[in-house]
């Protein structure tokens, strides 16, 4: 089983990273540029981060690098985050986040890194489809959660065009009928053609949302013409045209729903599981830690802030994490971290999906929770 969100693109860039020792220089910084004086605030933040690492003991090499990541202009509109990460002076991940800040400003060096923000950031796999519809054809852009859009998967269909007004005269109003009708024909051709390259988007791209915008009378016909599993996708944005700001605010709150019900499926399994005691989940960091050790957390649910500064041994090889000594089982110890680090490390490592959530919605209110690969300890009685 693999993870269905970050943590599984982060083992295919850093796995063999990960797995030794080491050190990491990172820096998760708002790079929003809508502020007052944007040139010398940009300045300012920069001189803040090397500032930072310097006094965390990082080498020159590693800021060097960081800061002339976050020179560069993310190129996307504000609000924006950015985030650096450098493992023994060598850049290996340069990211913009599209958005506001998810997690606090992480600025740090150690012997594992802070993924936490990017998590947070791409909470899920969620690649998505905005449409735009109207008469005269229409077109699709691809965009994916929390990384910035691209031109490399768009169309645009521009379909036939039919102005009734232009033949109308000289026919007589007696012709009005069927020229009405060829009218609605083209608009039909057109949202076909349209309907029919999202259909392929959708085959080819599997999204989890397909958002709908323009022409009020051509989005029932590209929805009617789309296939039932896009369909099933689709969210209208209200009103007609293509307000740019309106489009926005829709996108966020359809977005916000995948994500709330992705967590919100979880967290009612953890419940499930725990309340019919079948030893398919466990709650608690220990237990938690100890499904890493094994291998066995398919999905780990952790609040980050309830974890707090509690601190976990990292561990140079299989099984990764361990809370004391004498459970890394002869394998080097890379060393004390913070717990959260050490956690997101292991999931990463395991090929465990980690999701982000509050401790108080989780059973007991615990800081963290696993559900299971396969049951732990003796099967309950039916």
């Amino acid at each position: 089983m693999t993870s269905t969100n970050v943590t599984n693109e982060l083992h295919r860039i850093l796995g063999q990273r990960l797995e030794g020792g080491g050190t990491w220089a990172w820096a998760y910084v708002d790079a929003s540029g809508n502020v007052e004086d944007p040139r010398r605030q940009a300045a300012l933040k920069l001189r803040g981060v090397e500032e930072a690492l310097r006094a965390q003991g990082s080498d020159l090499d590693a800021v060097d690098v960081i800061a002339g990541e976050l020179e560069n202009s993310p190129g996307v509109p504000s609000p924006v985050a950015r985030y650096v990460l450098v493992h023994d002076g060598e850049l290996v991940l340069s990211e913009v986040l599209p958005g506001p800040m998810h997690a606090a400003e992480s600025i740090g060096v150690g012997a594992v890194p802070d993924l936490v923000p990017l998590v947070a950031h791409r909470p899920i796999d969620l690649p998505f489809l905005v449409v735009q519809v109207g008469k005269d054809g229409g077109g699709y852009r691809a965009f994916k959660l929390g990384h910035p859009a691209t031109a490399d998967d768009e169309e645009r269909i521009s379909g036939e065009t039919f102005d009734q007004h232009k033949v109308k005269g000289g026919f007589g109003d007696w012709k009005q009928p069927r020229w009405q009708s060829r009218t609605e024909e083209v608009w039909r051709q057109n949202t076909s053609e349209v309907a029919s390259a999202i259909d392929k988007a959708v085959a080819r791209l599997s999204p989890a949302l397909i958002v709908v915008a323009g022409d009020l009378q051509a989005r029932p016909m590209l929805i009617e013409r789309l296939s039932s599993d896009a369909r099933r996708l689709v969210s209208e944005v209200p009103g007609g045209g293509f307000d740019e700001e309106v489009l926005g605010d829709h996108v966020r709150v359809a977005l916000a729903r995948v994500i709330a019900k992705h967590r919100h499926d979880l967290e009612d399994a953890l419940r499930s599981h725990v309340g019919r005691g079948d030893n398919q989940a466990v709650t608690g960091l220990g237990p938690v830690v100890e499904a890493l050790q094994q291998a066995q957390g398919a999905t780990i649910a952790l609040d980050a802030v309830a974890v707090g500064e509690r601190t976990l041994l990292a561990l140079g090889a299989a099984p990764w994490i361990a809370t004391a000594p004498e459970q890394a089982a002869g394998v080097p110890v890379i060393g004390p971290v913070p717990a959260v680090c050490a956690l997101v490390r292991a999931a990463v490592l395991t090929d465990a999906e980690l999701v982000l959530v509050n401790a108080a919605s989780l059973p007991g209110g615990a800081a963290a929770a696993a559900l299971l690969r396969w049951p732990v300890g003796p099967t309950v009685p039916a």
